[in-house]
Formats: C-alpha cells, structure tokens, sequence
C-alpha cells in the first residue's frame, strides 16, 4: 500500500476584472486556448463576474489545471504566448496570478 502520492497536478489562479469583455472574448480567448492545451492545460473555472465573498477581490476567476508545476510555468513563460498575455493585461485591471500545487493528504 503506497501512503504517499508525488504531486502531480498544479494551478494557475488568476484573479483579473475584465475591462473590454467582448475583445477578450473574440481576441484573447482564441489566442490563448492553443497554448493551455500545448501545456495539457485544464479550464476548471473561467467566470468574468464570480461572487466575492471575503473582501474587494477583482471580479474574474481563471483556473487552470497543468499535470505539473513546470507545465504551468512552461505555459506562462512560452515566447509565442507573450502577445497573447500582453492583449490580457491590456484588456484587465486588479489582476494576480498564482502557481499553486495541488494539495495532497499527508
């Protein structure tokens, strides 16, 4: 019986309001699909207006499920998503963005 697990999967948590909503949505979204599913990214939730519930957060939660902390890293960091990451921050306000790795029991 195997009492420990590697951890395998890791998050990128990005918080953001989103300031042209329809540009996101035409011209972002597209340019950044290609790149989570290069890295075997996962969209577990992606809400432009997600109910505070604790304090003045920014209003859009992005979460995104990578098999590996280097995968979230290699996603972030990828040359050819620059441009696209550029457009998301032009088009954002309040944003924050986390790696974090999946909890695993003890």
């Amino acid at each position: 019986m195997q009492f420990w697990r590697k951890r395998e999967s890791a998050y990128f948590i990005l918080t953001h309001t989103i300031t042209d909503p329809d540009k996101y949505r035409s011209e972002y979204v597209p340019q950044v699909l290609p790149f989570i599913a290069k890295y075997d990214g996962e969209i577990v939730v992606a809400s432009p207006d997600a109910e505070p519930l604790q304090g003045s957060p920014a209003k859009g939660v992005v979460v995104l499920r990578f098999p590996s902390e280097e995968a979230v890293l290699g996603f972030v960091n990828d040359p050819e998503y620059q441009p696209a990451k550029e457009l998301r921050i032009a088009l954002t306000t309040n944003a924050n963005a986390v790696l974090a790795p999946e909890f695993q029991m003890p």
